[in-house]
C-alpha cells in the first residue's frame, strides 16, 4: 500500500478525505477522526494534530492506526461487544415465547418471572423481565381478563338483533 508519509497509509486520495469531511460534518466523531487523517495526510504530525483537535497523541495515534489497519471503516465507532451478555441465550428466548404466545394461558410480567426462574434457573428483576417482554419478545401490554360465565355464547349476533 502506497503511503502519504511515513506515518499514514494511502487509502484515499486528498481530495476523497476533503469530500468524506463534507458528507460527516454532522457526525461528530467521524467528522473529528477524518479531520486528524486529514491533517496527517498533509504532513502534520500525529501530535500537533491532536492537539489541534483537543485530544490526546495517544488517542491521535490510536485513530492513525486504526486507518492505517482497517481504511475508512477503522474511524467508524465499533459498539458491538459493549454491555452485558443476556443470561437467557437466543434459542432459550424463542423457547420462552412459544411458551408465552403459543399457550391460552395469558401471562403477566410476574408470571413471566416465575417461568424463567423455574424453567433456566435465572433470576431477573421485574425491570428485567419487561425489557425481554416488550423490547426484545416484542409482546404487547394485553393482560388477561376475567371471562365471565354469564356471557352470551354469541354477542355479537344478540347485539345484532336487538
Amino acid at each position: 500500500m502506497e503511503k502519504f508519509n511515513n506515518k499514514i497509509e494511502k487509502h484515499l486520495e486528498l481530495s476523497e478525505i476533503s469530500d468524506m469531511l463534507k458528507e460527516y460534518k454532522e457526525y461528530y466523531n467521524v467528522y473529528r477522526r477524518l479531520l486528524l487523517i486529514n491533517m496527517v495526510a498533509n504532513g502534520e504530525s500525529i501530535a500537533k494534530a491532536s492537539k489541534n483537535i483537543n485530544i490526546s497523541r495517544k488517542t491521535g495515534e490510536r485513530w492513525v492506526k486504526q486507518y492505517n489497519e482497517n481504511g475508512v471503516d477503522g474511524l467508524f465507532s465499533n459498539y458491538s461487544n459493549c454491555g452485558r451478555k443476556s443470561y437467557l441465550t437466543d434459542q432459550q428466548l424463542k423457547e420462552l415465547n412459544e411458551i408465552i404466545t403459543g399457550n391460552e394461558e395469558k401471562y403477566n410480567l410476574k408470571d413471566v418471572r416465575n417461568l424463567i426462574k423455574e424453567k433456566y434457573g435465572i433470576t431477573y428483576s421485574e425491570k428485567q423481565v419487561w425489557v425481554i417482554t416488550r423490547q426484545k419478545l416484542n409482546l404487547n401490554y394485553g393482560k388477561p381478563f376475567i371471562k365471565y360465565n354469564t356471557r352470551p355464547k354469541n354477542p355479537e349476533e344478540d347485539l345484532k338483533k336487538n
